[in-house]
């Protein structure tokens, strides 16, 4: 299996992790527009969306020993466009919980804004992780699979973890083929639903759609351990 980053996007990353200008300015006019267009289709206005990229793009410029680019991160399982798409995605799911902290915590108090407070909340541990989206993921698509009857698990385990084709089932099961298949159709179809609205439950500003998860799950190699 051939690695989504090919030769000359290696060079090109390269000159960005040495800092080169030409390189990073490149990088940037290339992903910055289809970022964008992900970002708003994901639910962020475009002031958030373009604040976020900017941010984005000054920590892919090296500092120093102590801040590496961001780039170094990037482990080439997935198309770079699809993985800076993700931590800006992550990045904006955590802005929105913030804000939704600070609007909770100030109505319960009835005052204004508290610095001390919210500032520690800002510098929490995990608040600014990479891996906010991967959890709720996660998360989400597992009550999907738990909300299941135990019938569609053992169809879904048969067929996707054991590899059986539907006439082997069909034999096993003494059903018809037309019945194995709508019960996994519907199947999926529940395990979409409920993860859609175990989404849009945790954050309702997030607008996915149910192949946006499934490339997500695929960009962050979502898993259960």
């Amino acid at each position: 299996m051939s690695s989504p980053i090919g030769s000359r996007d290696a060079e090109g990353l390269d000159r960005c992790h040495h800092g080169d200008p030409a390189a990073l300015t490149e990088l940037r006019e290339k992903l910055h527009a289809p970022i964008l267009k992900t970002l708003l289709c994901r639910g962020a206005t475009p002031t958030e969306a373009e604040d976020l990229l900017a941010d984005l793009w000054a920590d892919c410029v090296p500092g120093s020993d102590d801040r590496p680019s961001l780039l170094e991160k990037y482990n080439g399982r997935s198309t770079l466009q699809g993985w800076l798409s993700t931590i800006a995605t992550n990045r904006w799911i955590d802005l929105k919980r913030r804000g939704a902290k600070r609007v909770d915590l100030s109505s319960a108090s009835g005052e204004g804004r508290d610095e001390d407070v919210f500032d520690r909340m800002a510098a929490a541990p995990g608040i600014e992780k990479e891996d906010t989206l991967t959890t709720l993921l996660r998360d989400c698509l597992r009550g999907a699979f738990n909300a299941c009857s135990p019938e569609a698990m053992v169809l879904l385990r048969l067929v996707y973890l054991h590899e059986l084709t539907q006439r082997e089932i069909v034999r096993m099961l003494g059903w018809s083929e037309s019945k194995v298949s709508r019960f996994l159709a519907r199947a999926m179809k529940e395990i979409e639903t409920h993860t859609l609205r175990e989404l849009k439950k945790n954050d309702p500003w997030l607008e996915l759609t149910w192949q946006d998860f499934v490339n997500l799950c695929e960009t962050y190699q979502v898993g259960f351990l």
